[in-house]
């Protein structure tokens, strides 16, 4: 056997450890476990035999440069100046990667495209038919999938039309279906574009990413060791009862090198040539079995020795209007959000670049985009389909919208409220924007808010420091 030739800083480091291990027993001090057991180091889970706080406060720095120009709002910015700021020199460490379909709205896409993902030149689209997209190549993904995948699989028959130039055999619903067999051709993709890439970073078209705050994520992680970052979704069981997670698609998910290269493991021949199959094919039942392809992936990579690292609520299932601002939303950074609409793709962007980036983008922050407590209430509008509940049948509250108004004022809980003018009061617990609601011949509705009460909330819940959510699959959406 070799001997192993140890380093002088190596050396000095063991007899320091040996010295205070020593030490140690002689007072009858009991020494934690200092080993590095990722199991340990990125699955913290909340509440359980521990005191500490379920976030770090860590001193993070921007790697976006000052704004030289500044963008006006009334004419809606400048788009030649929207990428002056942005840390082009760090996509070398990312490779970025945009899931689309062609059932997709085209304006959802190009406003994807000129917006968040604007400023990354190596940007790697997947879709189900091949294209080219403001300058980027788009991959036909599942183009890539074994042949045994063509014999008996009815939701890839409108690929196989779309393939034969008819342009309308992909709808939402089709288009949904196909999504779930594109997941694991497009990671292999990845990896085979940018095999050296520490960190891969995966998004859809609806998806908002902060970016000078996944810098200052990722800045804090060693990407050799095996991550996947994401919003916890629950998966498949791995035994009765035992619950696997994934990352939530929509939201946007991370994966370091060191979970790529379990993933991508592969056993190769005498010559070099693999003797095992793609993924798609290892898990072909897989994939024609479950509904999504996030859960698919999860599961592979639970399958390959990577547990999903949760950061709920940095990474989030909610789109802007309907966030619900409380303290689960408000100290904490915000990486992402799901659902964006396009004129906030624009928006945002340019509201973020005008920012200095001293601190990250808080939720606390982002609520002030919205202008919540500057109006208390809005026609034609639903700030209730999410997290609200209803007073008794018999209460007042649900006479009038002045009724309903009054009852959310009188009580302690409600912030926000929706009123259905065939006579329902929805009261919500948190400051949540919503949305418009066209009205209809059976349903017309008004929102309103407690401005006051918001008022008194917000400064009583000033953020000293950002909460950096330590990563958990107890803290889940």
């Amino acid at each position: 056997m070799a001997r192993m030739r140890l380093s002088r800083k190596t050396t000095n480091l063991l007899v320091f450890l040996l010295l205070v291990t020593i030490v140690a027993s002689v007072l009858r001090i009991s020494l934690p476990d200092t080993s590095l057991n990722p199991a340990t180091l990125y699955h913290h889970a909340i509440g359980q035999d521990t005191n500490e706080p379920d976030y770090w406060e860590w001193e993070t720095v921007t790697r976006f440069t000052p704004p030289k120009n500044k963008f006006s709002a009334s004419s809606g910015g400048d788009d030649d100046h929207l990428c002056d700021t942005f840390p082009t020199y760090l996509l070398s460490r990312f490779q970025v990667v945009l899931k689309i379909g062609a059932s997709e709205p085209t304006d959802r896409v190009d406003a994807q495209v000129s917006t968040v993902t604007r400023c990354i030149p190596n940007l790697l689209v997947v879709s189900d038919r091949e294209g080219e997209l403001h300058g980027h190549r788009v991959h036909d993904i599942l183009a890539t999938l074994p042949e045994s995948f063509r014999f008996n699989v009815t939701d890839l028959e409108p690929y196989e039309a779309l393939k034969r130039g008819d342009e309308q055999a992909v709808g939402s619903d089709e288009g949904w279906y196909l999504d779930r067999f594109k997941f694991l051709p497009m990671v292999e993709r990845a990896h085979e574009m940018n095999p050296t890439a520490p960190w891969y970073i995966f998004l859809e078209s609806d998806t908002y990413y902060v970016w000078d705050n996944l810098f200052r994520l990722l800045d804090q992680y060693d990407p050799s060791e095996p991550l996947y970052f994401g919003s916890p979704s629950p998966g498949r069981e791995s035994a009765p009862g035992k619950q696997t997670y994934f990352a939530y698609g929509g939201s946007g998910f991370v994966l370091s090198a060191g979970a790529m290269k379990r993933l991508m493991h592969r056993h190769h021949g005498s010559m070099g040539q693999y003797v095992e199959p793609s993924l798609s094919l290892q898990y072909e039942d897989i994939i024609k079995g479950d509904c999504c392809g996030d859960s698919v992936l999860g599961w592979v990579l639970y399958q390959k020795g990577v547990k999903l690292s949760g950061l709920w609520p940095m990474f989030n299932p909610h789109p802007l209007h309907s966030i619900p601002f409380d303290n689960a939303y408000w100290c904490q950074p915000v990486i992402s959000m799901h659902k964006t609409l396009l004129s906030d793709m624009k928006g945002l962007i340019e509201w973020e670049n005008r920012r200095d980036r001293k601190t990250p983008l808080l939720y606390a922050d982002l609520f002030d985009y919205t202008r919540m407590g500057t109006f208390d209430s809005k026609t034609d509008w639903d700030n209730g389909d999410w997290g609200g509940f209803r007073e008794p049948d018999e209460s007042p509250a649900h006479v009038s919208m002045e009724a309903c108004r009054i009852a959310c004022h009188k009580h302690t809980e409600c912030l926000s409220y929706t009123y259905d003018h065939s006579g329902h009061c929805i009261f919500v617990r948190t400051m949540r924007l919503g949305h418009s609601r066209p009205p209809t011949q059976e349903v017309r509705l008004s929102a309103g808010w407690d401005v006051e009460k918001m008022h008194n909330w917000r400064a009583s819940h000033q953020c000293e420091k950002p909460m950096w959510v330590k990563p958990s699959i107890t803290r889940i959406y």
